[in-house]
Formats: structure tokens, sequence, C-alpha cells
């Protein structure tokens, strides 16, 4: 059988806007040149005075054989006066660098196919994920090859499946629909690890979703109760986390966030959890800010991008407690932009998510310090995880 290309319409929709960007990614990253490229771009006439101060030769490896380093304000001096770039100008996309050529752009190859997506840590892509109404039509075209790949495990592809189909089709609140995925993954894990069939997995989604018509899921949710004390834990750890990694946590787009937040400290200059709560549930949810329907979005999207539970060093419990996190941290920055704005704006709300973006899924490091949070704090459970969701 031909080998397939699978696509969300998200992906066809991208298209860089270059200067009217409102995190541009050519500022603050570390943009590293192949041997090709690097010769090429000191080589051109239009480019050799600027590569001189603006290129590094590093000679690591034929893939990392040189660096860029960015002027005072954190720009590639590559851009020209009309912030376009000036390699891609007078020597085209093949002198780029790697990240300059693929970014926001991200391919995977499962089993014998490929599946394309985008960083949402790019604006224009969860501004195009979160509101496009088309963003999430999928298409599966012959690639052209026949390739033979390492098959991909049959608990992961069903447990994609089934989490996708308990969020889209089961009558659930995005909330509810994660604690059904988490009891699902539970299973999962079982059977990732040896300890139970594959039938089990068959058993429990069909359980599953005869819980969520009898309104069980529903009912379970609602009896998880809201605990304070771990939110703000949780919070307050990861939101430092994030300010020390995050590359950007000095310009004006991420210090506005900080702000926010900062407005809803208490007395003792201490995080508020419960007025960040009590804002989400008493002006967010009553606005007419379509959260559910955002939220949707974003569960799909991390779930296809990821290829939900699918990971390389963590367990499916973990991967599905990141997920919740995310969710978690992104309504808090929503809650205080709004309680700072008494509104939230697209424009707003792509700023969230991408802002957390940046550092979530660029940053391994970033994983890493939040697994062990979960672990201080006791939120390493499905009914743990899913009470940092819970509003008073």
């Amino acid at each position: 059988m031909e080998n397939l290309i699978i696509k969300p319409n998200y992906v066809s929709l991208f298209s860089c806007i270059g200067p009217k960007c409102s995190d541009s990614c050519c500022n603050d990253w570390m943009i590293t040149f192949d041997k090709q490229s690097y010769k090429k771009t000191i080589s051109n006439k239009y480019l050799a005075d600027i590569a001189k101060f603006a290129l590094m030769e590093t000679k690591d490896s034929e893939s990392d054989w040189g660096v860029i380093k960015l002027d005072k304000q954190g720009a590639c001096p590559f851009l020209n006066s009309q912030k376009l770039c000036q390699i891609h100008d007078k020597e085209g996309e093949d002198a780029l660098s790697y990240t300059c050529k693929t970014y926001p752009k991200r391919d995977q190859i499962i089993g014998n196919d490929k599946y394309k997506s985008v960083y949402l840590s790019c604006p224009e892509v969860a501004r195009i994920v979160l509101f496009e109404q088309e963003a999430f039509i999928f298409s599966a075209n012959p690639s052209g090859t026949k390739s033979t790949h390492q098959p991909s495990p049959t608990w992961l592809e069903k447990s994609y499946e089934y989490s996708l189909d308990l969020l889209l089709n089961c009558g659930l609140t995005w909330q509810e629909a994660l604690l059904a995925i988490g009891l699902l993954i539970k299973t999962s894990q079982e059977v990732s690890e040896g300890t139970a069939s594959v039938d089990k997995l068959d058993s429990r989604y069909q359980q599953l979703q005869t819980m969520a018509q009898k309104g069980i899921i529903s009912k379970q949710f609602e009896q998880i109760p809201y605990t304070e004390t771990p939110q703000t834990q949780t919070f307050v750890a990861i939101h430092d986390a994030l300010c020390t990694l995050h590359s950007r946590s000095e310009r004006q787009r991420f210090i506005s966030i900080n702000d926010a937040i900062s407005t809803l400290c208490t007395e003792e200059n201490q995080y508020s959890i419960k007025d960040i709560n009590k804002v989400w549930s008493e002006k967010v949810a009553s606005s007419k800010i379509e959260a559910d329907e955002i939220f949707t979005k974003f569960v799909i999207y991390s779930m296809f991008h990821n290829h939900f539970p699918m990971h390389e060093k963590q367990k499916p419990e973990q991967v599905f407690q990141q997920l919740v996190i995310d969710c978690f941290m992104v309504r808090c920055y929503l809650a205080s932009v709004f309680n700072q704005n008494q509104r939230l704006s697209n424009e707003d709300i792509v700023k969230c998510f991408q802002v957390y973006h940046v550092v979530r899924q660029h940053k391994p490091k970033f994983i890493e310090i939040i697994q062990n949070i979960l672990k201080d704090f006791n939120l390493t459970s499905i009914p743990a995880a899913i009470s940092l969701l819970k509003t008073p």
C-alpha cells in the first residue's frame, strides 16, 4: 500500500506574514547554518559584508557549521529595513539555514505515513488554529512512496483515535472529555507496558462511551473537588520556570502577560489563583468568548501535532498530565489578561497560547520541570491532574 501524507488544513492556510508578525521568529532564536548554506552566504557579493560580523563559524558538524550573531535588539542582522530576509532575497530559499527554511513547519513519519503540522509558537499559526473555521479539515493523500518503516503500535493508534472520539463525539465538555481521556490513557499505559492486552483498551473505550452517554463522566468530573492550594503551588512553580526559560521574557509581549498576572497578586505579593479562577468562572465563562470551542480546538491540535499519547521519553499518563497542564496554564493567562483589560480580543487569546508555547514546544527542560512539579505536589493521578481544571 502506498504511504500517505496526512495534513490538516491549518497547515495549508499558513503563510508567513513577515514584517507584520507580532512576534517574529527572526528575533531571539539561535540559528545555525549547515556547511553548504554557510558557504553560499559568505560568498554572495551582496551578503559578504554583513556575513563578516553576522556569522560565526563553529564547524561543529556538516549540519552545524556556523551560527548567526544577533544584534543588540536580538534581531537577525540579515533583515533589511522592511524586516525581510536578505539571504532569501539574494540567494533564495535553498541558502537559508534549516531552522529558517522549515519553521514553523513540522513533519513526522509515524508508521509508514507522514504527518504534517506547524508549531503554535508562531503567532500566525495560533491565529489560524484557534480562529479559522476550516482549520481542522484533514486530507490524506498518497505520498508517491512505498517505503517501509516500523509500524506504529496498535495501542498507540487506538489510543489516539479513541481519545479524539471521546473529545468530539460523546457530548462532553472539553474538561469532562479530558477526564474520560485520562481514564482511557491509564489503560493505554498498561497495554504499552505489556500488563494488559489491546482488547482491554477496546473494552475500556466502549465502557467510557457508555459512561458518557449516561452522564456518569459528567458526574465524576463534578465530584472531583476544587483544591486551591495545589493549583496555587502548581501555577507559581510552572510560571516561574516559564519566566526563567523564555527567550523573550524581557520583551513587551511576554511582559504584558506577566503584568496582567501581577494585578491579581495578594497584598503579600503572591499570585492569587483564587482570584484568577474567579475571573474565569464569573467573567470569562459568561462573556461572549467561545472558550469551550477554543480549548476544544487546542486539544485537537495538541493531539494531532504530538500524535497523542506518543512520546519518546514519557509514558502515556505523563503525556496526558502535560496536556492538562497546558490547558490549566493558558486558562490562567487568559483569565489574568481578561481581568486587566476587562475583555479578551482575538489577539489577546493568540498571545496567551503562543507565548506559552514558545517554551512548551522548544524547551525540553520545561517538560522535565513540569513532571517534577507534578510529583512534588502529588498531582500524578488522573483525578488529581484533572482537579487543576476545576474552578469554584
